[in-house]
């Protein structure tokens, strides 16, 4: 009774009106005040809701480009004032993306008075000018009109009680109470949901919409928020490789939870049916009767992950009625044994929907009236911009060409890494990566001149290697040629080749691009010590290399090249870090002792670092040409060969082909950066 007194019981009844009805509103945006960081997460979540609402798994192909598609066009409205806010509206847009966006950015150019009408900008234009995507060219026209239908079929019939029937999920008014002094007890019945799809997506809402929520509280240490606890949690929480629509979002909450000041509680009859590894990360674990092999089992892997005694499994079928093993690391080292009270009343049968209905208060309901849908709150155009922006790295709200792309192009770009990542202000250790092995993704599917150079030169390093390596083969079954030499070339050159081909395999899987970049980054070093070990032994050895030298100088040119640029780009960035017993000792990186303003000059993005090469080529141009000059016969110095002078000139002549071809091949495909946004910074 004092427990009843204390409490005010809400039942939600999703798609029924027996409890408090309860609806979806996967249109609210997340909260205004988030930091770019969390409003990517939570935008991103939204995408994925919708994505799987339609019926695109976003864990396979098509939903993998669905989702990032959906993304942008939420995002992007959001931050350009487009309407995106109902289930018709986003159909017209996904639909016919950049007629729709022309349409509210430019009204002028579709008045009613012809004289009054202006001619409509083309795309790259209205691109250029309020920093969009080329959003038809991230999905084809015959997807985005299925995605479209998919998406109006939700406005009608009975699709549409699903978010229109009742209050709106809200954490706000959830821990709101109806009475002053009362704590709120808020039961979610999703019986009431017979399709197990809408099920799987209600779950995700109410779970992202609680971790919005998380996101915008500063708890006291140690004060407890709110308790989320969750039952029957199989259907949400599979094993791998099974990952329901809720399941990333529970893990992210059941992660971060604590410091929020929100507790979780999961609670499960199958523990085979769960992912143990998420159950372990749990602080408490109270483990009841087991008898099966196969739960047992479970139990001893999730024992095992959370670092508990592993004894106790051989107790679990000996356990009786309400008894349990408490396990609690931080607490006590050993299992806790627990028997539970009885019940002091006859609980009965679950309840069905009409005993529901009698046990709602008049005042509980009229309560939730005032907060049903129709008020929900208008916000998204701060966390849009925020997502737009894409990194913490912007020091004001004004556009840099540097950032000029929008998040899903700086997530390509991010997954890239290199030069391209921190041209772009995506600023991580894989940013400073110069895959010298990799790139042919870049040089497909890439914006940036420096970055493309680099694609080239490594296109170039592979054929050089494989060109020595058929040398040395030749040297060696003459016997001019030690077989470890040939053994040296030939593990580089198929390293090469096998990091080469596996990053154009995987252009798609960031995570496996990630481990391939590390090697990557340690292989580079050891390639460039080969190379110049291989120039080294041609200009002053005696190795043949069957025509390939030339070819093997400017391969040495470029690569060294990068290798520079790489460290030019660390030190900019404040990434470089000094050990040793000198006075910097007390310095973490050039960072630490700079101002946010000075950090903003100090960001280089891959068009400033391609000016100051062509800069520096020009200077020692300029440098040779006068050298050339000034001796009498007003070309070579007398006693001199053209091989002498040849070799220097090969190199720059190298480097002015490379930087040509390499803008070249932009501007061919449309994608050599404006001029415009060049003068707008």
């Amino acid at each position: 009774k004092q427990l009843l007194d204390r409490c005010e019981v809400r039942i939600w009844t999703p798609l029924r009106s027996k409890g408090l009805p309860l609806c979806i509103d996967p249109f609210r945006a997340p909260p205004a005040d988030l930091d770019a960081e969390e409003a990517i997460t939570a935008w991103d979540m939204v995408a994925a809701g919708f994505a799987n609402l339609a019926g695109f798994d976003v864990e396979k192909t098509q939903g993998k480009t669905v989702k990032p598609f959906l993304y942008e066009i939420l995002v992007e409205g959001t931050r350009c004032g487009l309407d995106v806010g109902d289930f018709q509206a986003l159909a017209r847009v996904v639909r016919e993306p950049h007629q729709e966006f022309i349409r509210h950015l430019y009204p002028d150019c579709f008045a009613d008075d012809e004289e009054d009408r202006m001619d409509p900008p083309t795309w790259k234009e209205v691109m250029l000018e309020h920093r969009l995507t080329d959003f038809e060219e991230r999905l084809p026209k015959t997807t985005r009109n299925d995605l479209a239908r998919r998406l109006a079929a939700f406005s009608s019939g009975v699709n549409q009680l699903l978010f229109s029937n009742g209050v709106p999920i809200d954490i706000d008014a959830f821990v709101e109470p109806a009475v002053p002094g009362k704590i709120p007890l808020n039961i979610v019945y999703l019986n009431t949901i017979q399709d197990e799809n809408q099920k799987q997506y209600f779950v995700q809402e109410l779970s992202r919409e609680l971790y919005d929520w998380m996101l915008t509280q500063q708890p006291a240490d140690g004060e407890l928020k709110l308790l989320f606890f969750m039952d029957e949690v199989a259907p949400y929480l599979p094993p791998h490789p099974r990952n329901p629509p809720a399941k990333d979002l529970i893990k992210l909450i059941f992660k971060q939870a604590r410091k929020y000041g929100v507790a979780c509680v999961l609670a499960t009859q199958n523990v085979s049916d769960v992912d143990y590894k998420i159950l372990a990360q749990a602080n408490t674990t109270f483990i009841g009767r087991f008898t099966q092999p196969q739960d047992v089992e479970k139990v001893r892997h999730l024992l095992k992950e959370s670092g508990g005694d592993q004894d106790l499994v051989a107790q679990l079928p000996t356990l009786g009625p309400g008894q349990f093993q408490m396990v609690a690391p931080d607490v006590d080292p050993n299992p806790v044994p627990i028997q539970c009270r009885w019940l002091y009343t006859d609980h009965g049968a679950p309840l069905n929907e009409d005993q529901v209905e009698e046990i709602i208060t008049p005042e509980i309901r009229a309560w939730a009236k005032t907060r049903s849908a129709g008020r929900g709150r208008s916000r998204g155009a701060g966390a849009a911009h925020a997502a737009s922006r894409g990194s913490s790295w912007s020091g004001s709200d004004s556009w840099e060409h540097g950032a000029a792309e929008s998040i899903v192009e700086a997530a390509r770009i991010k997954s890239a890494g290199g030069m391209a990542a921190a041209g772009h202000g995506i600023v991580d250790d894989s940013a400073f990566e110069v895959k010298l092995m990799g790139g042919l993704a870049v040089l497909r599917d890439g914006r940036d001149p420096l970055y493309t150079m680099q694609a080239a030169t490594n296109v170039a390093t592979v054929m050089v290697l494989g060109w020595v390596m058929a040398a040395l083969m030749l040297a060696w079954r003459d016997a001019d040629l030690s077989g470890w030499w040939l053994l040296v070339s030939a593990t580089t050159c198929l390293a090469a080749v096998g990091v080469l081909v596996l990053e154009w395999v995987l252009g798609h899987d960031t995570e496996l691009l990630q481990k391939l970049s590390r090697f990557a980054h340690t292989f580079q070093m050891l390639q460039i010590v080969w190379l110049w070990v291989l120039l080294g032994w041609t200009v002053w050895g005696s190795l043949d290399l069957r025509g390939a030298e030339p070819f093997l100088e400017v391969v040495v040119v470029w690569v060294t090249l990068f290798s520079g640029i790489e460290y030019l780009t660390r030190f900019q960035l404040g990434r470089i870090r000094w050990n040793g017993g000198s006075a910097l000792d007390k310095i973490v990186g050039v960072s630490a002792i700079l101002t946010k303003a000075e950090l903003t000059e100090m960001k280089a993005t891959s068009r400033e670092l391609l000016s100051a090469v062509r800069w520096m080529v020009h200077g020692a141009t300029l440098v040779w040409l006068c050298c050339l000059l000034a001796f009498q016969s007003g070309v070579l110095p007398d006693g001199s060969s053209l091989s002498t002078w040849g070799r220097p000139t090969l190199w720059l002549a190298s480097v002015y082909g490379l930087m040509f071809c390499s803008e070249a091949w932009l501007r061919l495909r449309g994608r050599w950066p404006s001029e415009h946004n060049t003068s707008n910074q």
